[in-house]
């Protein structure tokens, strides 16, 4: 695995959460909602936005440490005893880069969108929930592999239509 983007941050995950609310205010998004599962270790960010007369609703779901993780963490290098300081420390940066990457994330997505690259509903395809809370990556990357090995794309769309491939 390469090099992770946004490890030595130092930016509050309020901070990033800030500048993500102003991109989804300032793109156009009706309905914003942070959720927070301290003891899974998820954060999750919701966003809904109209086109034309379509809602779309988007989900964001990123892995932040749990407070047993990051327990299991803070111990001495060598003797591997449990340090205070050092969990303390790690509580505080919870989360920062995981937020700091999904800030990034979002940036990037609206520049390709304002430029034209990409239609937000092509580049959130994947993150779209829909009435049943699971997103459309959620619903399809569990059959992909057979979908696509029973004949391509033409087994995807009954599965939008509420059939079963």
């Amino acid at each position: 695995m390469g090099r992770r983007y946004a490890s030595d941050t130092s930016v509050p995950v309020a901070k990033s959460r800030g500048e993500i609310e102003k991109l989804l205010r300032t793109w156009g998004a009706d309905q914003m909602q942070w959720s927070d599962d301290f003891n899974g270790g998820k954060a999750m960010l919701r966003f809904t936005w109209d086109n034309e007369g379509t809602e779309y609703m988007a989900r964001f779901t990123v892995n932040v440490p749990t407070a047993n993780e990051v327990r299991d963490e803070a111990v001495h290098a060598t003797s591997g005893r449990f340090m205070q300081n050092k969990y303390d420390k790690a509580m505080e940066r919870r989360g920062m880069v995981e937020h700091r990457e999904l800030a990034l994330l979002m940036k990037a997505i609206f520049v390709a969108v304002d430029c034209g690259l990409i239609t937000a509903e092509q580049v959130f395809l994947p993150f779209l929930e829909g009435q049943d809370g699971m997103t459309v990556s959620e619903r399809l990357l569990p059959e992909l592999e057979k979908m696509l090995k029973r004949g391509g794309t033409k087994n995807l769309l009954p599965m939008f239509a509420g059939g079963t491939p």
